[in-house]
């Protein structure tokens, strides 16, 4: 084959200034189009489960979810997208302007690169036919006008990028905030293959290797961004075929080395994105779906049929966010299956018959198939997605562009054609983008078009809860679990929604439904156990909240939930336990630190009830209760300095006062100063020894300080004074399971229930016990209790 020479550039300064022009009206034309979603919110992306765990964030956009998917979770394999959700947050933290932003900016990078990718392969194309027959023997290409500096390559190149970048089918990958994945990896796939073609052409060694360390790089980008991009090294070679070796069966067989080594990457990236055994990853997949790997395989046929006919008439009636396709169960069932798998077979079979006479179109049919190829296989992903052909559709817009531009002769028809089919595709994207303008349009557009699946109606009924629209978003529930019987979480936001409601009976029912599906399922026994609480029946509410810390160990839910059941028994050190655990594993859960602040207010430790009482307000500023627990303990503070300072004024007269110090002593505990009141207690003890409440006080704050041994201690001595009183062993039961003394633990309590100690609940549930109950004398001593 004769040497390929590079495209020569436009002719003139003009020709740049036209060029660039283009590239402007692309811009332009994009930002208006995409305007409207600007203010869209985060739909699909993070918010579905809001009902089910009432404390789920937005951490998919946080430098927490992004480290949690970047770096603790190996399987994570789209770090270059999440990096930049991380760069939105820091700028934007959570205002979807930048996001979408971001989001649009990209979708006209991406169309800039294929602008030049596609300009490249149609000089490409020409000039390597020119090799094999005169110019004016090629009925494709017209040669670049000398008036203008205008060619016929700029004019497919730009129509074919305007009509893809204003296509209605490309607003699910634009308007769709996480789908950034997907136009990412296409952005850094094509700018690969332009990077690519331009080494290929150049003369010049050292940019030849820039060029191809750029292409390798840009490679890498595409695939950190989406696992699409794992069939860029197969496009290549074709390409290099294809363009560049004039398809020639010589050069393929001394290539097969290569081609093998293409193969074996792929193999790598599977095994990387799959694990060592990526067929039982793939099987595995479809232990959650509803089809198997047969009745996708089939169905995907006719998806592929179908996105070609969303390409050629893309309605906004058509365009849906959740497609409700029926899938294939036989070649016959439905009958269009056998008749789309004809057509798709009839279509490679086409594309590379014409390989040899229509290059240029047979690539771009295979272009459209093969980057079908991953995600519309054998993955058990869902069925169908329209973000799936922003990659694929790249080059059916320059095959279409290019058909025109052969047969329609005159140039006025060509832009007048052009320019009519730009504009109503744009007029109909920009009436797309409008279903995108909230939630609750969103999806019921989704519920319009597809109103027998249950996504739909599960993610409105999200929506409208969010709204307070709580009857309507209990019929999309019903309609839902209607759908979906065994749809779980549907159940759970049913029981929630019941609770909201003040029905207990439903919210017991669907909260039972959803345990009957999935007895570890955390959001039905918080709230079976929130239901149960309401009822007072605090026992059974108990068990909901231990099963779910049993499940999930740090959940922050079960332990603030199991705190309200002991404080409305009034058993404030059990609530405080809990209230203390919950804002450890959850800082921010205001509701907590209001709760716990109140307990530690009632026991007396004003100072630390008052700092939980700001961080409640500081997390919650509308945070009304909190408000006015922090003005009450506030106020309570200043009155207790006040009798202090008065006490300290007015020493008591005659001989030395034990009650002084024990008040001394008292306030200081309420006030947190515990050393201040140690010393007072210890001083009215120097002056009366066996005074039992100021004892009691005294391990009491030995207890809050962790000092168990003395608190221990103290109450040995309470017993020596009392020795028939039972709720003094039982303390020190629990100094000695704090301290791990499970046989010192265990006889301490026995002793308790022989003085007539009986409260069992709480020495089932009690955390100071909890070293000691997987004895089999702890669990002898409460079998029938």
């Amino acid at each position: 084959m004769s040497k390929i020479n590079s495209p020569e550039p436009l002719a003139g300064s003009f020709g740049h200034m036209r060029e660039g022009l283009m590239l402007l009206v692309m811009a332009v034309l994009v930002f208006m189009i995409y305007s409207n979603i600007l203010k869209a919110p985060f739909v699909f992306d993070d918010q579905q489960n809001i009902r089910d765990n009432p404390h789920v964030r937005l951490t998919e956009l946080t430098f927490k979810g992004i480290k949690e998917k970047i770096v603790e979770n190996p399987y994570n394999n789209r770090p270059v997208a999440h990096a930049s959700f991380a760069l939105n947050y820091y700028f934007h933290k959570y205002n979807v302007m930048g996001y979408h932003l971001v989001n649009i900016l990209i979708h006209i990078m991406t169309g800039f690169f294929l602008y030049f990718f596609i300009k490249i392969t149609l000089n490409i194309t020409t000039l390597s036919t020119s090799c094999q027959q005169p110019t004016s023997g090629n009925p494709q290409f017209v040669t670049r006008d000398p008036h203008t500096g205008f060619s016929n390559h700029s004019l497919i190149a730009f129509f074919a990028v305007l009509i893809w970048l204003v296509h209605p089918i490309q607003t699910q990958s634009v308007a769709y905030i996480v789908q950034r994945m997907n136009s990412m990896a296409a952005m850094f796939y094509v700018l690969s293959f332009l990077l690519y073609a331009k080494a290929r052409l150049t003369e010049k060694k050292e940019k030849k290797w820039v060029l191809l360390a750029g292409c390798v790089l840009a490679g890498i980008l595409a695939l950190g961004s989406k696992e699409i991009a794992a069939t860029l090294p197969f496009f290549i070679f074709l390409y290099e075929w294809y363009f560049f070796q004039d398809l020639n069966r010589d050069w393929f067989k001394r290539h097969l080395l290569l081609f093998s080594g293409i193969v074996i990457l792929f193999t790598i990236v599977a095994v990387v994105y799959m694990g060592a055994h990526p067929l039982e990853r793939i099987l595995s997949d479809y232990d959650k779906r509803s089809f198997t790997l047969t009745q996708r395989v089939l169905t995907e046929f006719r998806v592929v049929i179908y996105y070609i006919s969303l390409l050629a008439f893309p309605l906004p009636s058509r365009l849906n966010l959740d497609h409700h396709f029926a899938v294939s169960s036989s070649l016959i069932n439905p009958v269009t299956t056998i008749f789309s798998i004809v057509s798709v077979i009839g279509l490679i079979g086409l594309a590379l018959y014409m390989a040899k006479r229509e290059r240029l179109l047979s690539f771009c049919v295979l272009w459209f198939l093969g980057n079908l190829v991953i995600e519309s296989s054998v993955i058990g992903l869902e069925i169908a997605f329209e973000h799936r052909t922003y990659l694929p559709s790249m080059l059916v817009s320059m095959m279409v562009a290019t058909l025109v531009c052969r047969y329609v002769k005159q140039k006025r028809v060509i832009l007048s054609l052009l320019c009519v089919v730009t504009l109503v595709f744009s007029y109909w994207t920009y009436e797309r983008n409008k279903v995108w303008g909230s939630e609750l349009s969103l999806w019921e557009d989704c519920i319009k078009k597809s109103p027998g699946k249950a996504r739909p109606h599960y993610n409105l009924a999200n929506v409208l809860t969010r709204q307070g629209n709580i009857d309507r978003a209990i019929k999309h529930y019903h309609k839902t679990v209607l759908i979906e019987h065994n749809h779980v979480r549907a159940h759970v936001n049913l029981g929630n929604s019941y609770l909201e409601k003040g029905n207990s009976s439903d919210a017991i029912k669907h909260y039972s439904d959803a345990l009957l599906i999935d007895p570890d399922r955390e959001g039905a026994h918080i709230g079976m156990g929130n239901v149960l609480l309401s009822l007072n029946r605090f026992s059974e509410a108990l068990k909901h909240y231990s099963e779910v810390m049993r499940i999930n160990p740090d959940s922050a839910d079960a332990y603030y939930n199991m705190g309200c059941v002991f404080s409305q028994q009034n058993m404030r050190p059990k609530a405080i336990e809990y209230y203390s655990k919950a804002v450890t594993i959850d800082p921010s859960l205001a509701e907590a630190h209001n709760n716990l602040g109140y307990a530690l207010m009632h026991e007396g430790k004003i100072v630390e009830g008052i700092n939980h009482f700001r961080e409640a307000v500081r997390l919650k500023p509308d945070f009304m209760e909190a408000q006015k627990n922090l003005k009450k303990a506030l106020t309570i503070k200043e009155k207790a300095v006040e009798k202090t300072q008065t006490l300290r004024l007015k020493p008591p007269t005659g001989q030395r006062n034990p009650a002084y110090h024990y008040d001394q002593g008292n306030m200081y505990y309420k006030m947190g100063a515990l050393e201040s009141a140690i010393d007072e207690y210890e001083k009215a003890l120097s002056i009366q020894p066996d005074i039992l409440p100021v004892l009691n006080n005294l391990a009491l704050v030995y207890v809050q300080k962790k000092d168990y041994a003395k608190a221990a201690s103290v109450f040995g001595k309470m017993i020596s004074i009392e020795p028939d009183k039972a709720d003094n062993y039982y303390n020190m039961a629990c100094m000695h399971a704090l301290q791990n003394n499970i046989n010192e633990a265990m006889s301490w309590l026995k002793k308790a229930i022989e003085k007539g100690y009986d409260k069992w609940d709480l020495i089932k549930t009690d955390g100071d016990l909890e070293s000691i109950r997987k004895s089999s004398d702890y669990r002898e001593l409460i079998q029938g209790h």
